[in-house]
């Protein structure tokens, strides 16, 4: 766990000493970020939904955080093969320092949601729901970020296609509208994905200040310690031969 740690902070003090602005890009490339999608989507496309504004940033934070730890796991193996050929380590830390690189991102970025959303209505969320939902969220990420991290060394060019199924995901995910939008005969479909439930569940506790929907949360999960259980065992059922797959 210190290792994963030192190599989170190591890798965070690298990203930030290659930009001229250093730490302070980890809060303005996503504030560019967000901004970019609200012109176009809250703007241009205007929607016309009430509080988009706040459902359309929640859901893009909320995202941003998976979405940088699942596709930074990919290659997490691959890229480290310099040190795995010199020193044993478990390949499980190497997504786990992808995981807590972005988990460092995010929870500063969350604190200025959360900033933004008390000063758009006040501070009436539940404190209680936000504080389960994050490590849900984690938990969600770590299994999600095991499971590619595991399986992208046997075929190189699975990268690809994770890749594309990360941005059809993203599209999925509800990031841009809410359940109201969506026909009812085809949100039992869209609750399938454990992102689109997550991302409601921020949106009632931070927007709408009601309970999430324990079911929902409860299949995440279940999803989740499933997605979690077989990315562990490839990773440490294969720990030894990811080395000689890297060659």
């Amino acid at each position: 766990m210190d290792f994963v740690l030192y190599r989170a902070i190591a890798q965070l003090k690298t990203e930030s000493s290659r930009a001229y602005m250093g730490y302070a890009w980890w809060i303005l490339e996503p504030v560019l970020y967000l901004g970019v999608f609200y012109i176009v989507f809250g703007l241009i496309f205007d929607r016309g939904t009430p509080h988009y504004l706040d459902i359309l940033i929640t859901g893009l934070v909320v995202w941003k955080w998976f979405d940088g730890a699942v596709r930074a796991s990919m290659d997490s193996i691959h890229s480290n093969n310099g040190l795995i050929n010199r020193v044993y380590l478990p390949k499980l830390v190497f997504p786990g320092i992808a995981v807590a690189a972005n988990t460092v991102k995010f929870l500063l970025i969350l604190g200025l949601l959360l900033v933004f959303h008390a000063w758009r209505s006040g501070v009436s969320f539940q404190w209680f729901w936000l504080l389960g939902l994050v490590p849900l969220q984690l938990l969600l990420v770590v299994s999600a970020s095991f499971l590619v991290a595991a399986v992208t060394p046997f075929i190189p060019d699975l990268r690809l296609i994770f890749d594309k199924m990360m941005t059809l995901l993203f599209f999925l995910s509800g990031v841009f509208y809410g359940t109201s939008t969506i026909p009812e005969s085809l949100q039992p479909w869209f609750n399938m994905n454990p992102m689109f439930a997550l991302i409601n569940a921020y949106r009632d506790v931070l927007v709408h200040h009601n309970s999430p929907s324990l079911t929902s949360l409860l299949s995440i999960l279940g999803i989740s310690l499933a997605t979690l259980l077989a990315g562990y065992y490839m990773l440490v059922r294969y720990d030894r031969l990811y080395p000689r797959l890297n060659q």
